[in-house]
């Protein structure tokens, strides 16, 4: 009886050691391979200086290499798709604002719905910026509303792809202002910004963290900003709405984990990535870029990314039917 005891609380203790053991590897997140956000721009914009933030203090904590992987093909469809076939396991993620992932679904043939995607931590908000060269005769916005109005189309802006970020309160301004202009597209905002320092176009439509540096160097010069209060890292520029003209889009880069991620790595993402967007080094990274962070957890980025698929629709019917 006594050795049948023995054996019954050797058989015990072990399921608990197991038990113990199950519990604080769930706690973990495996350390198999490296984790990839895929920004689905060209290297040097908004959305991979945001997460190059975000990746270096985050494979600190995580205890694993966390490489930022840029993929601007297709409109950036091709990143997109990418991380959609790889398997749904949290070591790659998508890191974008609206304008590939849903102004795209929303106006042409996608391979995703969007309910396939979860929000899962927001790094920052940012605000569509023109500009210009520094030298630029415009100087102000009604020096472009100007000259639009007396060459209609004779002035260039270049923007990110068609219906982006920047591209859309363009298309809006000249709703509202009754001006034309000639759109040139681009990979991105960093390519924008070499097509006006470069002297291929007129003016760039932007974001903050794209033209910090060249602003910072005086090489290049806001206009104005497309948010409803100025922006702090821009604090002389002006809004579009103070200066009478109802463009306001802001907009979000978040962490996007494709639906099929287990519940408990996506908890481990998201408190591990808050954590690293809050420490002094993504805070210090952030100052000297120009970033405003945002670090927003799944709850939050939900409701904003549902609040953006049906501000877009809007938006995007009223342009059809022009």
């Amino acid at each position: 009886m006594v050795k049948k005891r023995n054996l019954v609380l050797v058989a015990v203790a072990c399921l608990m050691m197991f038990l113990v053991c199950s519990v604080g590897e769930a706690a973990e997140f495996p350390k198999a391979k490296q984790i990839r956000l895929v920004v689905p721009y060209g290297a040097g914009g908004g959305v991979d200086i945001s997460s190059r933030i975000l990746a270096a203090p985050a494979q600190e904590l995580l205890g694993q290499r966390v490489d930022v992987v840029c993929m601007p093909g297709a409109g950036g469809q091709e990143g997109i798709n990418f991380v959609l076939q790889q398997p749904r396991d949290g070591y790659t993620l998508l890191v974008t604002d609206y304008g590939p992932l849903v102004t795209t679904a929303l106006t042409e043939e996608v391979g995703y719905d969007l309910s396939d995607w979860i929000p899962l931590v927001q790094i920052t908000e940012v605000v569509p910026t023109f500009f210009v060269l520094a030298e630029s005769p415009i100087k102000t916005v009604e020096d472009w509303v100007k000259i639009a109005r007396e060459k209609p189309e004779s002035l260039t802006v270049a923007h990110g792809r068609h219906l982006s970020v920047p591209h859309l309160p363009l298309i809006l301004f000249e709703k509202v202002s009754g001006i034309k202009n000639t759109h040139v597209p681009t990979t991105g905002g960093s390519e924008a910004l070499a097509f006006v320092l470069g002297k291929k176009v007129d003016m760039g439509a932007s974001v903050p963290s794209t033209i910090a540096a060249t602003v910072g160097a005086g090489t290049t010069r806001p206009v104005a900003v497309c948010s409803l209060d100025r922006v702090a890292t821009l604090p002389d520029t002006p809004t579009m709405k103070e200066l009478g003209y109802d463009v306001v889009l802001p907009a979000w880069y978040t962490v996007f984990a494709p639906k099929g991620v287990p519940e408990d790595v996506l908890g481990i993402l998201e408190a591990k990535f808050i954590e690293a967007l809050k420490s002094a080094e993504a805070i210090e990274m952030a100052g000297k870029a120009k970033v405003l962070l945002t670090p927003y957890g799944r709850d939050k980025t939900q409701g904003l990314y549902d609040g953006t698929i049906s501000s877009l629709k809007t938006i995007l019917a009223d342009i059809e039917k022009k």
